[in-house]
């Protein structure tokens, strides 16, 4: 069982989550294909699991930012701890999930407003 920031796109709420196996992806994301992307927040490094069509959805949400306001990942995603030696997502302490927490605000875009996006979200 692996503990991970969900932030949910279209409910506009984060939580923690227990994931535990592909299944629990797809239901929490909502999807049928999911992505494995490493990205810095801030300035330390977590694994992200995202939609992997999620850009291909007609009208999706913004839910992580760079440093410039750039999108980085669109619809809801689920932040974990960098993959172990076995490939498998490691637990977030709860140092991270407050870290990951402070990075996370309500912005409006020219279609939507009150979208809860992940900032500092940048490429490693």
């Amino acid at each position: 069982m692996s503990k991970a920031f969900f932030l949910d796109s279209v409910n506009k709420i984060t939580k923690v989550v227990d994931v535990n196996t592909l299944d629990d992806y797809y239901k929490l994301i909502g999807c049928d294909c999911i992505d494995i992307v490493t990205r810095k927040i801030g300035r330390k490094i977590y694994d992200i699991i995202i939609d992997d069509e999620g850009l291909l959805k007609d009208d999706p949400l913004i839910s992580a930012i760079d440093d410039l306001g750039r999108v980085m990942l669109v619809g809801s995603l689920i932040v974990c701890g960098l993959a172990d030696d076995e490939g498998e997502p490691t637990d977030l302490k709860p140092a991270d999930v407050a870290y990951i927490k402070k990075r996370v605000h309500t912005l409006n875009t020219r279609k939507h407003a009150d979208l809860l996006m992940l900032t500092s979200c940048n490429y490693c």
